[in-house]
């Protein structure tokens, strides 16, 4: 059952082809984490270079997985290979809810299996020098993270944030306008009202559900809050290079890469009166405590549950390139330097929002208040909307350099990301704001180092990454530690050979980092306190499982 109007509806269409028309903001509330979270890579896609945690990568490799770093790598392999690892990713995330009024604890484990990478190469015979081609397919980053919590809150509640401001709507008639396509969906599911009494006095006219903070309440009414919260997704590569030898004992390489993936937000919110106020036995003399909310134009009053639904399926697609010099400056050492272009990325968003109410009572019925309450109204649509914009990652320039000695190799690597560079664009949007906020990011250093161990049989390997974020943001962990949200990776692995010509690899990358999620703002004109606010401690880890094969 939804609560709406025709007219209202025609207008709020045309009114929203008017804004649509005049290219003024964007129709999803993009981010600084949106452009972060699709610029981010990992250290590694697969191979054994993930035990390393990338370590080498930047000095250049003899894989196909040199693709992901310093293409040049690819001209140190001495005859052709192909590989590829199935990839488990297990995020497990420690969470700490805290509300104005109370803290509550729990974890959640996100699992997902599926083809991590696909790779190999081609060693031209030649009698001088080295030219190499390469392919790989691999995974770039994943995106897979979650949290169920649960709280009560006698403070402030989600509804208030669906208000919309004194300048934010318009009546027409009989009829509401709405600049906000939330409060719009608010109102028709009966999350907020509007009088038309008060606001025929001068005053302002509308009322959120549920208001802890409202006389008639007598801080008396409490609120239980669940927060549901699903991200997947992964970003992939399809990677076409070639490697040559320009002078002895150095190499050229230059890689063109095709970028695509995905990403899926999905959100749950309820928001549930648990102290059982009710609607006052006679309304011409209430006495507190009390549930004063009563829908204009409708018989419902009370109330009970309010619920939120929000997605976001969003489809990737881009293109960069990478060239990169790999050099051995004596037999046991080599170093290498390259860079990696912008991806020029497009972004297609689907998108939309539902909201549903439960009300205490239904007067017509002149019947008690049935226990559970009464059937409300429901509005919005999960996949109504759609945007496509356009992202342009920053340069990355790196360097790095491995040791080799009797079996033991040390290799260690740095990219520098001037996160100044990035920008964000549409043909129908202006991100004018976001765009300034991205010139006042840091440029940051992701470094790694690893260790590798092998011998004819086995090779055995560990390493770290470290990357910093580009935000000035800080807050506290679970801990109450005051963090910025860095990421730290820890890798190990192993590989055994298990013929003259296939060696099997077993390599795990872990993921360190903490993140602070607001279920809602409660700094505005109409919400006081605290906003309810998840701290997580995530650990997001990557098995892989892998053979190559030397023909």
């Amino acid at each position: 059952m939804t609560r709406s109007f025709l007219f209202s509806t025609i207008a709020f269409l045309m009114l929203g082809g008017l804004l649509w028309a005049g290219l003024t903001t964007p129709a999803q509330g993009q981010t600084l984490t949106d452009v972060i979270r699709y610029s981010e890579h990992l250290p590694a896609s697969g191979g054994p270079v993930a035990g390393r945690a990338g370590a080498g990568l930047s000095a250049g490799i003899a894989a196909s997985e040199a693709l992901f770093g310093n293409p040049a790598g690819l001209g140190w392999m001495s005859s052709s290979a192909i590989g590829g690892d199935f990839a488990i990713n297990r995020t497990q995330s420690d969470t700490r809810f805290t509300t104005p009024d109370a803290t509550a604890s729990s974890e959640r484990t996100v699992s997902d299996y599926r083809f991590g990478s696909l790779g190999g190469a081609y060693s031209f015979p030649t009698t001088r020098g080295s030219l190499v081609l390469g392919i790989s397919f691999h995974q770039s980053n994943t995106y897979d993270r979650g949290f169920d919590v649960a709280g009560v809150n006698e403070t402030n509640s989600i509804t208030g944030t669906f208000l919309p401001a004194s300048n934010g709507y318009e009546v027409a008639g009989k009829d509401l306008i709405f600049d906000s396509r939330r409060s719009r969906i608010a109102y028709e599911a009966g999350v907020i009202d509007f009088s038309r009494s008060v606001y025929n006095n001068g005053n302002y006219p509308f009322f959120q559900g549920a208001n802890p903070n409202s006389e008639a309440a007598a801080g008396e009414m409490t609120l239980d809050q669940q927060e549901n919260l699903t991200e997947s997704g992964q970003m992939n590569e399809l990677s076409f290079g070639m490697a040559t030898a320009i002078a002895p004992n150095v190499m050229l390489g230059g890689g063109l890469n095709a970028a695509f993936g995905s990403y899926t937000f999905e959100r749950f919110y309820r928001e549930t009166e648990a102290s059982g106020l009710l609607p006052p036995e006679d309304p011409q003399n209430p006495q507190p405590p009390y549930d004063p909310y009563l829908l204009e134009g409708t018989s419902l009053e009370g109330f009970d549950e309010m619920q939120l639904d929000e997605r976001i399926d969003t489809d990737l697609s881009g293109v960069n390139f990478r060239v990169g010099l790999s050099a051995k400056a004596t037999d046991a050492l080599r170093v290498g330097v390259h860079a990696e272009s912008p991806t020029w990325l497009t972004v297609n968003e689907v998108y939309g929002t539902e909201m549903q109410t439960q009300f205490d009572c239904d007067f017509s019925l002149n019947t008690p208040c049935p226990q559970g309450g009464v059937e409300g109204f429901s509005s919005g649509n999960l996949t109504g909307n759609e945007f496509t914009y356009d992202i342009r990652t920053p340069w990355r320039v790196g360097s790095g350099l491995q040791l080799s000695m009797a079996g033991l190799t040390l290799a260690g690597g740095a990219t520098l990301i001037d996160w100044t560079q990035a920008e964000i664009s549409a043909d129908d949007a202006s991100f004018t704001t976001l765009n300034r906020d991205l010139e006042n990011l840091d440029a940051t250093v992701n470094t790694r180092v690893g260790l590798e161990f092998s011998s004819d049989a086995f090779a055995l390997r560990a390493g770290a990454a470290y990357q910093p974020s580009p935000t000035d943001r800080s807050f506290q962990d679970i801990d109450g530690n005051t963090v910025g949200g860095d990421q730290f990776f820890l890798s190990a692995g192993a590989s055994v050979s298990i013929s003259e010509n296939s060696t099997l690899h077993l390599n795990w990358l872990q993921e360190r980092f903490d993140d602070r999620y607001l279920l809602y703002e409660a700094d505005g004109p109409f919400t006081r306190g605290d906003p309810p606010t998840v701290r997580e401690a995530l650990r997001r880890s990557r098995f892989l499982i892998g053979l190559t094969y030397q023909p």
